[in-house]
């Protein structure tokens, strides 16, 4: 992750990091105890990270950039797409964007202003081929 503090609405980017054990979900046919999560916020109150139910707190405006790493350098992970509230009430919509070799998922909260807690699905995808899913959350204060 990044260390570098920008600032977008005076509130610095949040960086989620997710690490997968992919021989550990092929095999179990799950992601819940083989991806673990982990945020650069834990100064503003983010909870259960290192568990596939990482609760992001974060505010109006701020900038969330999600990546996704494999513990087996011999695996492929890679994140391809996100579903459920927080982006059908379009809160935050992760788009995504970055190099070949460096891709990775970015999206701004617009809650205008209203706070709350919020669930995603993201879709985790191995090898080019079978694709996973879990549930954290983010919840805006």
């Amino acid at each position: 992750m990044d260390n570098t503090m920008e600032l977008r609405n005076g509130f610095p980017h949040i960086q989620v990091l997710v690490i997968v054990d992919a021989q550990g979900a092929l095999s179990s046919g799950n992601l819940d105890n083989n991806v673990y999560l982990v945020d650069s916020t834990k100064y503003m109150g983010s909870w259960n990270e290192g568990s596939c139910n990482l609760h992001t707190v974060c505010h109006n405006t701020q900038q969330i950039e999600w990546r996704v790493v494999a513990i087996d350098p011999n695996s492929s992970v890679d994140i391809t797409g996100f579903h459920g509230t927080m982006v059908d009430k379009k809160v935050c919509v992760p788009q995504e964007t970055g190099l070949e070799g460096d891709k990775y998922w970015v999206a701004t909260v617009q809650t205008q202003g209203n706070k709350g807690r919020y669930q995603y699905t993201m879709n985790i995808q191995f090898n080019g081929g079978r694709t996973m899913t879990f549930d954290p959350y983010i919840e805006v204060k």
